[in-house]
């Protein structure tokens, strides 16, 4: 928001209108001596305004019509003197930055459908570095053999493989959805809930999909939300175990962390406050259906 004008740059930043004023007028930036010149260097603080443009030549007879819409275009510009410029956050209403904010909208331009599971990862009671790996999970962002490959085309990676089934090529869908542990995992997680289920076609669509899992109340909604979680955290550790430390785990070792860890990120949060994290651990179906605790 412009203010005295000190500190808010003329033409890199956006401050007047829907795009920066070098974005606008393009041939203008290419003559300007300064392009990191504040806005009061130019206009000055009262009017009229000085226009202190200072270009590097004689401008062309276009290039003076474009100056002449500039000047135009900021006719009915004030400055305030006694107020110093501030930034503000147009993706929030109160003009301040948030990482929700900033989330939601990248969320609505990444090329996907924008029915990112903004609650199940966002409001999960989990660790922030879990929930921003999980964004990433569902982005397809994180380093799975298919992106490092993407991001280095000059260098073919050997093998180009899941180091975990050792047959497939390794994507976000096949390690954290379609390999049969994996697989095996999410097909246990349902049969606690006694839900029937149909694999989905990529991990963006199974979380997004609105499962009861364990219920409607308050504790069922946070005991899904970081059962699904920590599946697919600790996926991620085992194959980071497996490819840079050559150590494995059997599938009750996978699903014993998963529980344990659900279990501890569910004891943590407000909703099961006063129920031992043993009694959550025993049994997740119990705690969340039984009478005066939902």
């Amino acid at each position: 928001m412009v203010g005295d004008g000190e500190i808010i740059r003329f033409w890199e930043d956006l401050w007047w209108g829907d795009q920066p004023l070098g974005v606008r007028y393009p041939r203008l930036l290419r003559v300007v001596t300064d392009k990191n010149i504040p806005i009061s260097s130019i206009l000055g603080s009262t009017r009229p305004f000085s226009w202190n443009f200072n270009f590097r030549r004689n401008l062309s007879d276009s290039e003076i019509e474009k100056l002449e819409s500039l000047m135009r275009s900021l006719d009915r510009l004030h400055l305030s003197s006694s107020v110093p410029d501030m930034r503000s956050w147009s993706l929030s209403p109160s003009g301040l930055f948030t990482v929700k904010s900033f989330f939601l909208a990248l969320s609505q331009f990444s090329g996907l459908p924008s029915v990112f599971p903004t609650k199940l990862v966002w409001n999960s009671q989990v660790p922030f570095k879990v929930k921003s790996f999980v964004w990433l999970v569902v982005h397809k962002k994180v380093n799975t053999n298919d992106m490092l490959q993407l991001r280095r085309p000059y260098k073919a990676l050997s093998p180009d493989i899941c180091m975990m089934c050792m047959k497939h090529g390794e994507t976000v869908d096949h390690l954290f959805l379609h390999w049969s542990l994996t697989m095996g995992l999410w097909h246990k997680l349902f049969q606690l809930t006694k839900t029937d289920w149909v694999l989905p076609r990529s991990i963006f669509d199974m979380l997004s999909i609105n499962f009861n899992g364990f219920g409607t109340s308050k504790r069922g909604i946070v005991l899904w939300q970081t059962a699904c979680i920590a599946l697919i955290w600790v996926v991620w550790w085992e194959r980071n175990a497996r490819i840079f430390y050559d150590k494995e785990r059997n599938s009750e070792n996978f699903w014993d962390m998963i529980h344990f860890l659900a279990s501890l990120w569910a004891f943590c949060s407000k909703v099961f406050k006063g129920i031992p994290l043993n009694v959550i651990h025993l049994d997740w179906l119990a705690v969340c259906n039984s009478i005066g605790l939902a």
